[in-house]
Parts: structure tokens; sequence; C-alpha cells
């Protein structure tokens, strides 16, 4: 670049060099005619291959082009593929093959922009025009500062983006495409990104990756600009064969049921864990259901299931075990991975849910690296960057939300089950909180696709969006309990709980209204009752000898408290009936109930006036005998979910009475030793 100290010599001096063109001739200094083309010129050698070249025309040759294209789609129907490709892209057969249309497919919610192709400018046309930056064949005009200069260059503050100065960018609807995120520790810094950013040409001349821009950054060194890498979706051959083997074979294991069973899972598991865009999943479905990953397929299928018999217009017996349909959902999530989207990311979410094996008295290992899957699967695809601001469709903006408050509670909840800690530090994602207007879109089903699902479930449900959001803020509430590691702080946080019952929306509320044809409020009012005992277990650190028997511990001062508080919960778990046991509840309610029922047992052993011991060996009768009744249904997975809290406690009363005496409990051995 010229020194700004010598401006009259350098404009007396052209730059002398001669670049050999495919013509024989050179070239006359700052000419502009028979340039290389693009490719040419980032190779850096002259245009020998024998094929028609172009280089980028400038700003208002692309203008006028734009318009041009305009006129021809109005006359003959050009293709949006052709309208798309960026200037440039058509200097060889092989790079127009591979320009890649930006827009949505038919069967998805069209794309108002292209890809941004900004880093095919050269430093030179783009210093030549300072004041126009161009995005896929559209001209986008940039603030120019007080010297001249654009203020999003590198090295300078970028400027506050204006809504109406940017294009909307698609990150999920781009053909044969994934948008994986770039941080700050990305291959390349995010500021020099903002100033010159280029395809990734490979060997072939192919265009293996794209850099889009959806925001430019703020004022703040902080806030930087965000990037995605457009990749193109390449993978070997056996890749592509196993997962065309898994979706073809989801397909025939639930043939001719595949309607039915999507209606069971939007009818019994989406009003209480809404984690699929129910429309564009019920609009691709329709369209060409092949799709949709088969891990996501696989995933409904095999939830939907559970509920086979509570479709009347199903009259046969179910010919197929849920774990087929997941096992196929597991092996092509295993590919999908390498191409993570926002319905691989809910297959992610709902694979955590099927019904458990019967053999568990403790959850596996599999739930712990499940919920690592979907984490990093969410974090791939910049899930956990808040999108307020991004030059995005407005539907993934609220998506992109939703679904990173899922993943972000799944790995608290999983996290529980475990006793580690969760994956996801309070410091390392900035996405917001859902509101309503967030779980409210893509709710409602349009006319066209309502034979997809139960009329009272093609309307948006006010109680799905309570509920979901009500399930997140006792999350972020949990994991506040879990940072916390002051005494203070977690009084504090107990405070958030008071009058919870009171202030909860109606349409959760539990009471003798509620009917077989209402989805249960009960898993999110258990969520709230294990969320207690974690935070009592810490208002009452630590659980010690010493501290039982002083009357100043922490211990002591919170018992009672703790003891009214779960006598409530003895009351909620008396109130469910064996219907609400055929609802679906998440995975983690197992864990939840173990939290629950082993918190009874603390509050008995550390009982230290006598009418506490007798008021919470009460407590744990109750619970036991409900646990009891409960455990004679006919519902297996109702069973299961019971199964290892009620072991638990079983244990404890057969045991109890010996340890207590000071002598060790028994072992009995299961295995039969006669000869």
């Amino acid at each position: 670049m010229l020194s700004g100290a010598e401006p009259s010599a350098a404009q007396s001096r052209p730059r002398k060099f001669t670049i050999q063109s495919q013509f024989g001739r050179a070239r006359q200094p700052r000419s502009r005619k028979n340039r290389p083309c693009d490719a040419c010129r980032r190779r850096k050698t002259a245009c020998s291959r024998g094929l028609i070249c172009k280089s980028s025309p400038t700003p208002d040759e692309i203008s006028s082009q734009q318009q041009s294209a305009a006129d021809s789609v109005a006359g003959d129907g050009a293709s949006d593929a052709e309208l798309l490709t960026p200037p440039g892209i058509d200097s060889s057969p092989a790079l127009a093959r591979r320009s890649v249309s930006h827009s949505s497919p038919a069967d998805t919610i069209q794309s108002s922009a292209g890809l941004s192709a900004a880093g095919d400018l050269t430093l030179e046309q783009q210093s030549s025009a300072p004041a126009a930056v161009v995005h896929q064949g559209l001209v986008r005009q940039s603030v120019p500062s007080g010297d001249g200069l654009e203020q999003s260059s590198y090295g300078l503050s970028p400027p506050v983006p204006l809504a109406s100065n940017f294009p909307l960018h698609t990150l999920e609807d781009n053909f044969n495409r994934t948008a994986h995120s770039m941080g700050p520790s990305a291959e390349q810094d995010t500021y020099l990104l903002d100033a010159f950013r280029c395809l990734i040409i490979s060997e072939n001349d192919e265009i293996d990756a794209n850099i889009i821009q959806v925001y430019p950054g703020g004022p703040s060194a902080d806030d930087r600009p965000v990037h995605f890498l457009l990749l193109e979706n390449e993978n070997p051959d056996f890749t592509n064969e196993a997962k065309q083997t898994a979706s073809d074979g989801t397909e025939r294991l639930v043939w001719p049921y595949g309607e039915q069973l999507v209606r069971l899972y939007f009818k019994h598991v989406h009003p209480i864990y809404p984690v699929v865009t129910k429309t564009r999943f019920l609009r691709q479905y329709k369209s060409n259901r092949i799709k949709i990953p088969a891990s996501l397929r696989g995933a409904i299928y095999g939830m939907a299931c559970v509920f086979w018999d509570r479709d009347p217009t199903i009259k046969q017996a179910r010919p197929f075990q849920q774990h087929q349909c997941i096992d196929h959902a597991h092996e092509a999530l295993r590919r999908e991975h390498e191409n993570p989207t926002l319905f691989s990311l809910q297959a992610c979410l709902l694979l955590h849910h099927i019904t458990p094996p019967d053999v568990d008295s403790v959850e596996t290992p599999s739930m712990w690296t499940l919920t690592a899957q979907a984490t990093a699967c969410a974090q791939t695809i910049g899930l956990h960057q808040d999108p307020t601001r991004w030059s995005i469709e407005p539907w993934e903006k609220r998506v992109r939300k939703k679904l990173w408050w899922a993943v972000y509670a799944s790995d608290c909840w999983s996290a529980i089950c475990h006793g580690n800690p969760p994956h996801i530090s309070p410091t390392s994602f900035s996405t917001a909180p859902p509101d309503m207007d967030d779980i409210r879109a893509d709710e409602t089903v349009p006319d066209d696709l309502r034979y997809l699902v139960e009329p009272e479930d093609a309307v948006f449900q006010a109680s799905v969006g309570a509920r979901f959001l009500q399930f997140i803020n006792l999350t972020m509430v949990l994991r506040d309990v879990l940072d916390c590691s002051l005494a203070m702080q977690l009084v504090m946080l107990r405070e958030k709980f008071n009058d919870w019952h009171s202030l909860l929306p109606q349409c959760l509320a539990l009471g003798p209204e509620r009917g077989q044809d209402v989805a249960s409020n009960c898993p999110l009012h258990l969520t709230y009752y294990s969320t207690q005992a974690l935070l009592y277990r810490g208002l009452m650190y630590p659980a010690t000898r010493a501290a039982k028997a002083n009357p100043e511990s922490s211990l002591r001062k919170w018992f009672v408290p703790a003891l009214s508080e779960f006598q409530s919960f003895v009351c909620f778990f008396n109130s469910i009936t064996e219907e609400d046991l055929r609802g679906f509840w998440c995975r983690h309610a197992r864990s939840q109930l173990i939290l629950c029922g082993n918190f009874l047992i603390y509050l008995f052993l550390l009982a230290s006036d006598e009418s506490h011991i007798e008021s919470a060996y009460q407590l744990l009768q109750e619970f036991h005998h409900s646990l009891k009744r409960l455990g004679e249904t006919t519902h297996k997975p109702g069973r299961l979910l019971l199964r290892p809290v009620r072991l638990r406690l079983d244990s404890f009363f057969r045991q109890a009475a010996t340890i207590l005496r000071g002598n060790e409990a028994p072992i009995m051995s299961p295995i039969n030793t006669a000869i």
C-alpha cells in the first residue's frame, strides 16, 4: 500500500507491471482490459487454461447485471441459483457447476438473500469502490468514516448494523450446505474476516466453503463480528450409504404407520417437550420425508410408539419394538454429526428421553455422553451466541434461542443424574432466554398439514409455552444452586421460590379438574421439588453428627422449612394417578424422583427432635405406599420410571433397622449357592 506521506509522487508515478494474458499481448499499466480471471488472480498466474475467463465486475456493473437478471426472471423464469451465483464463479465450468443457491428448497421457508461474496472483491476493487460491499449479487451500502475509508476496515471500529441495509441470511436452508460457527479461536481473526472474506476453493477449482457474516460487530472491542463457515456437505460413500441404510430401515420398520406415529408424537410428547419445530417438520414430512434426517424421524417414531394403544384408529398390535427405531436413529446421528443442522440437534435432544432399559437401577453413563453430544452439536452451529442482532431470518432467531435453552436444561439435569459438573459454563454463552413468542412461533399448523395432527394440536396452546418457560426458569435456578458456594446466596435463591405454586399460571396447576385429554403438568411439579431438594441440601450443609447435635447449625435451622416443603411433595405424589403415569415423562424424571426420595430419607436420618423423627418417618411411609400403588400399573414405561426410586425405598426399609442399631446391613447374594 502507498504511504500517505507522498500523495503527489504516488499519483504521478503509475505502477509498472506486466501480466501475460491468454491472448498473447501485454496489458497496459493500470488497464482493466483483458484482466485475468478471479481464480487465476488468486493463484497469481496468467489465464492459460484455454477457458473463457472473467474477472469480477465493478459494483456498477453488478448493479446493472442484477437489474438485467431481475428482468430476465420476470420474462423467462430464470432459477434462483442463476441469480445468486457470485460474480467470478462463472469463470470456469467447474465453478459454475458447483455454484450454490442460497435460496431455500421449495418445501422449506424461503431465504431472502444469498451468500455473502464480499471476499470475491480484490483489494484493488474494494479501494476503488469504498461505498459498496457486494453480497451475492446484492450491493450493500457501507457507512464511510470521515477519512473516506469504510468503518468495517480491519483495525477500525465496525459500525452498528442497520437492519434495513443488511441482507438477511439463512443458516439452515442452504441446499447441501451446513453453517458452522466461527468463534474467537477459529482459524482466522474475526476482525480480519470483517474486512476480507474469500471462498475456499478445492484442488479441482470447486467451491468447498464460503464465509458469511451475520453480524459486523459493535463499537465495543468485545462486541466481535460474527461469521459462519458455510461448508459443502461432502462425505465419503460409506458414510452416505450408512445414512441411507438407516433411513430406509426406519421407514421400512414403521410402514405404513408413519403418519399415525407423527400424530401420536405431537399429541403426547410435544406438549411437554416442545423442541421439534412443528410446522417445519410437518411441511417437510408431507413434501418429502426422506429429506428429514433419519435420526429425527427415528427418534419421533420411537418416542411415539410408546403411545401406540392411545390411537383408536390403530387396531393391530405394534409390529416393531422401540429400540429398533432408536438403533437406526443412533446409527444415522453418528454420521449426521459431520453436517449438523437444527433437525439433527432436535434428534439429539429427543434421544435422551427414550424408555429406559428394564435392568437399570441407576442412570447409565450413556445419558451423560448423549448430553455432551447435544452440547457439542449446538455449539458447532453457534446456538450459544445470541442471535438477536444478527442479519438472519427471524424464525431462525426464535428457534435457535429455544433449542439452546433446551440443550442447557438437558446439560444441567444430566449432570444431576451423575453428580458431574455441567458441560456448559456460565460464561461460555450469550443467548438470551426465550419468551412466549419464541415458543409460539411455528406452532400453528396450516390447513394443508392439519391431517397430520389432532385438531387440538393444530393451534398453539398457551399451556405448552408456559410449561416450557417454567421448566427453563427452574433449570436456571437449579444451575445457580449448583454454582453457589455461599449460604447467603442460597438464601436469596430460596426467595425465588416464594409463592411458586400461587404464582403459577392456572393452566399449569394441578387439581381434580385435569382430565385425561389434557397434557399432564406432573413432570413440571416434580422438577420443582427436585430443585428444592438440592437447594435445601445446600442450605443444611454440612450434614454431620456435630451439626445434628448443634441447635445453632444450618442443619437445624433449615430442617423445619425443609420438612414442611416435602410434606407438600408427598401430597403431590399421592395425587398422581395411573393416567398421569401414562403420559410423557422426560428421562430425567427418574433422577428427580431419586433425589426427592433420598431427601426424605435424609430428613428422617437427620431429625433430632422426637416429633420431627415421627413426622419424617410418616412422610417416608406415605411415599413408599404411593410408590407401591403406582408400581402396580400395567404400563411398562410407568413402572420403569418408578423402579429406581422404589428399589431405594425398599432397600432402606429392609436395612435401616440393622444399620441404625450399629450393625452392617446384610448383603444378600442373588446367586443360588445350593448344589
